[in-house]
């Protein structure tokens, strides 16, 4: 009598079968949900930039700057995603309680989820590490090359942990880029390093 499962294809090594196509039926939904997100992030940046008078319409290099920084942002979420997720669909693929492509679907899902009900108090706690003088400048050049800085400088470090195979978070990575921004942003003005961040702030994120 064979002591395989039933519902699980044979394997010798025990290991989950990553090598499954995806059917066209999934990769419709992929696609459709990429086009209404693309379309609803575009919509939401559109209406912000219509509503605002801070930035006169004769001027590009703002509009220019805010794209450059949601791609940047954009590559963050992506390697977050090939980084971070693994670790909460392991477990479930691991033992067979969900196949591979189905796992990675529902915890992006639900991922989506938690993001779009959340309050935000997260992130806010998260930027509030910043002197609040710092954050007002944000639709500065300096503003534009801080976030610049805290993004790519996340991503190089995902990246980096994740060839060598080191575990890390990356929201701790996100804070440690924040954290040296605003250190950076203090000696680059002459003032002590210490004062770019709010240090009570950080103790309690941390």
């Amino acid at each position: 009598m064979s002591s395989q499962k039933a519902g699980h294809p044979a394997n010798s090594s025990g290991r989950p079968n990553l090598e499954g196509k995806t059917s066209a039926f999934t990769n419709l939904i992929f696609i459709v949900t990429l086009l209404v997100g693309l379309i609803f992030t575009t919509i939401s940046v559109w209406g912000d930039i219509d509503s605002s008078k801070a930035v006169e319409a004769s001027s590009w290099m703002p509009f220019l700057l805010l794209g450059i920084a949601l791609l940047i942002a954009l590559g963050f979420e992506f390697v977050n995603g090939f980084h971070d997720t693994a670790n909460a669909v392991a477990t479930v693929i691991y033992t067979h309680s969900l196949p591979p492509h189905f796992a990675v679907l529902w915890s992006g899902c639900f991922n989506f989820l938690g993001v779009l009900f959340s309050s935000g108090a997260v992130a806010f706690g998260i930027i509030s590490l910043l002197p609040v003088e710092l954050i007002l400048q944000v639709g500065s050049k300096s503003g534009f090359a801080m976030v610049f800085a805290l993004l790519i400088a996340a991503i190089l470090w995902n990246l980096g942990t994740w060839w060598l195979g080191l575990p890390a978070s990356s929201s701790h990575t996100m804070i440690g880029s924040i954290i040296g921004v605003g250190v950076a942003n203090a000696l680059m003005h002459g003032y002590d390093g210490t004062s770019g961040v709010d240090w009570h702030q950080a103790i309690k994120v941390g």
